[in-house]
């Protein structure tokens, strides 16, 4: 039943709540805080920039019985961007998602229900707007990729069924935004309408040996996005994960690797090309005291329009320790690589930071 509860578990956080708040291993009655910082420097010299983020995501889990509960996540984030001696900060509160959570079967079928509530900035002013713009990267990965998305209701079903060996896990969900002031420029707001999402989900995993894999796939259409009087398409994603864990001696060894692609869309003055980042992951874990340490490296390739557009080299180190009711999870990871020009080819390096703490109550 365990590996049944996983598969569903992570098709129905997936579904609703942002990967920032899904990575934090959320568990029933808990409280978690997970400071990060991201910063990344491109170029030197004259055409050196920096851009860095200062992330708290916030989420709290409220169980109310076996088969209904409830989740508020929220998040602070201070972006930065320095060029050429220019500097371009937006700071403040994101949205805030409620999730309500209800399993008719106890467990095998789960219903979901999420508002986005606009508490993040809006209206962003010119001299903000390419700080908020930089965070949204899916190569880079910024913890928080934007600081507001509107009023928005999402529903969505989850079903987990057990074949021979494998679990299987099925999904679905639907997202509807409002509108919003989005921008301001020269005195003048220009107003957002975020497209409609449906998004459709699978996963699998079942026991190896004395190890466990998983796979999953999930596939986003979007409409059409229509800023002021102009409507475009982001382009629809598919995102394929899997992975490997299993012992070796004393240590357990994990490895990842997940793909995602953006087909085809719009944009202001023409098509937007499609892009591909895919990333893959190893590393092991293993006692130290009453510390777990989990090294792990991790090498990331961009793609647009099928042209080499950028790669990364990540290595990190987490560890995990508990302390009564809290359990605590400090990382720190450095990266290197290079960014592409897509049609001279010139290269542009790229140096990075990224560490969190990552602290639980339950």
């Amino acid at each position: 039943m365990r590996f049944r509860f996983a598969t569903l578990a992570t098709l129905a956080l997936a579904a609703l709540l942002p990967a920032t708040a899904v990575a934090q291993d959320a568990q029933p009655k808990a409280l978690i805080i997970a400071p990060h910082l991201t910063s990344y420097t491109l170029g030197s010299g004259a055409t050196k920039s920096t851009v860095s983020q200062m992330a708290v995501p916030m989420m709290v889990v409220l169980p109310f019985s076996e088969r209904f509960s409830m989740d508020i996540t929220t998040a602070f984030a201070n972006s930065k961007v320095e060029s050429g001696g220019n500097t371009g900060t937006i700071s403040g509160l994101t949205d805030t998602q409620l999730r309500a959570n209800f399993s008719p079967t106890g467990g095998t079928l789960v219903f979901t229900v999420g508002l986005n509530i606009p508490t993040g900035q809006y209206t962003i002013p010119e001299d903000q707007q390419e700080a908020a713009g930089q965070i949204g990267n899916d190569f880079l990965n910024y913890p928080v990729s934007s600081m507001g998305n509107g009023l928005a209701g999402t529903g969505g079903v989850a079903y987990v069924r057990t074949l021979g060996s494998w679990n299987l896990g099925l999904g679905t969900s639907f997202r509807k935004s409002t509108e919003f002031a989005a921008f301001s420029v020269a005195s003048s707001e220009f107003r957002f309408q975020p497209a409609d999402e449906i998004r459709l989900q699978l996963g699998l995993d079942r026991p190896m040996g004395d190890g466990q894999v998983e796979f999953g796939v999930s596939y986003s259409a979007f409409g059409e996005d229509i800023a002021d009087t102009t409507s475009y398409s982001t382009g629809d994603r598919l995102i394929a994960t899997g992975s490997w864990t299993f012992p070796v001696k004393r240590t357990n060894v994990f490895l990842s690797a997940w793909n995602l692609y953006r087909m085809e869309g719009q944009r202001f003055g023409g098509d937007a090309p499609t892009e591909n980042v895919a990333n893959v992951n190893a590393g092991v874990s293993f006692d130290a005291g009453p510390v777990l340490l989990q090294p792990n490296v991790e090498v990331r390739l961009w793609q647009a329009d099928g042209v080499k557009a950028g790669n990364l080299f990540n290595t990190a180190l987490r560890a995990r320790f508990g302390a009564g009711n809290f359990t605590f999870i400090p990382s720190v990871g450095f990266a290197t690589g290079n960014i592409y020009d897509t049609g001279s080819g010139a290269a542009t390096k790229i140096s990075g930071l990224r560490s969190s703490l990552t602290i639980r109550w339950n």
